[in-house]
């Protein structure tokens, strides 16, 4: 799935112009959008980057649906790619007519990220996008109520629409991915998801717990995550869809160093505001309802903000460090098609570490 990213239109332009020293931050790889801070869970672990948690966001300004389309229009423009984020996007009573609008406008990859509590109410999403991520941190039932901030029975309604997701590929096509963050307490977890990933063909990836700008303590040198990040790279090296390239993948196993270029992904806040030079700084360019134009609004952030900051060595998710990586290393993506044309032949029952040690 990186690779459908970053062979994108704008890929060979970024590419080139980090070769040549000039890289300027337009023509986004793919476009995040915020579509509400709005949330009905309330997960130990997420925030909006300050530490806020997003049901405490401030949900006010939130764009109507005939301003989303407006914006997606400038977006399309700029990217073919784009994922629908929060928040929680289902929380939008009008997700249907803006999810039939991204269609119209033509977007070759729509996805979806979720926590899947009301999947079963959008049957949209299902006939609509190209992508579905859920989110997926254990399959200890109590454990992940408890990981959520939600009532009991949150988890069991989370996997029936699982079940109607994996059913959606047989009659949409549409392709189904886990989020699973990784945090010094579900290690253990990761790995029985892991399990229900490869029974169900369903793909994955690894998100190391990150917080503010920095990995969560206890991940850091831990020996049971390097271990759960080794098998990530066997699982990937035998033709598992593990997301993230293998550049990103052992690069989170000791959080290696890497150059930031955070604009390669657009992030668009529910006001319609344009991130500069990225949402974890809580900056912001130019509001593209009101500029009508992306480059416009890049140029105000650069007015207001200077020029893409040198940070130190932080933010180690795959939005911002995959993405870098594979502009400054295209070499990257030739080893992500060799483990593409090796998926045919993979045997998840190879892999499985076994059923029998679930919820103890």
């Amino acid at each position: 799935m990186i690779a459908m990213f970053l062979l994108e239109r704008n890929f060979i332009r970024h590419a080139v112009e980090w070769k040549l020293g000039i890289y300027r931050p337009y023509r986004p790889l793919c476009a995040y959008v915020y579509l509400t801070f709005r949330c009905n869970l309330a997960c130990v672990y997420c925030n909006d980057g300050s530490g806020k948690k997003y049901p405490d966001c401030d949900s006010d300004g939130e764009l109507s649906t005939d301003q989303w389309l407006r914006v997606l229009s400038v977006i399309r423009r700029e990217t073919d790619v784009l994922i629908f984020t929060g928040g929680e996007p289902t929380m939008r009573k009008d997700l249907k007519p803006i999810l039939d609008g991204c269609r119209s406008l033509g977007f070759a990859k729509i996805c979806l990220l979720t926590n899947g509590v009301t999947l079963e109410r959008h049957p949209e999403i299902l006939e609509t996008c190209h992508i579905l991520m859920v989110s997926l941190d254990t399959l200890d039932e109590a454990r992940s109520d408890r990981m959520m901030g939600a009532p009991a029975g949150t988890f069991r309604r989370i996997m029936k629409n699982v079940e109607l997701a994996c059913e959606a590929r047989k009659s949409h096509g549409i392709r189904l991915y886990f989020n699973v963050v990784v945090t010094p307490d579900n290690v253990a977890d990761v790995h029985d998801v892991i399990d229900f990933c490869l029974e169900r063909s369903i793909g994955f990836t690894p998100l190391p717990e990150v917080v503010g700008f920095y990995p969560r303590e206890g991940l850091k040198g831990n020996p049971d995550y390097e271990a759960l990040i080794d098998r990530m790279v066997e699982l990937k090296r035998s033709g598992c869809e593990v997301l993230g390239t293998m550049g990103y993948i052992r690069g989170v196993k000791r959080f290696d160093s890497y150059r930031c270029l955070a604009p390669l992904l657009a992030r668009v806040w529910p006001n319609g505001d344009l991130c500069y030079p990225c949402q974890k700084l809580h900056k912001v360019g130019g509001n593209l309802l009101a500029l009508g134009d992306y480059s416009k609004a890049v140029d105000e952030g650069v007015a207001r903000h200077g020029p893409i900051p040198e940070c130190d060595n932080r933010c180690h998710v795959g939005c911002y460090m995959d993405f870098s990586m594979c502009i400054q290393r295209p070499g990257l993506l030739l080893e992500e098609a060799w483990y593409g044309l090796k998926r045919p032949f993979f045997d998840a029952r190879q892999h499985l570490r076994g059923a029998s040690t679930r919820g103890q």
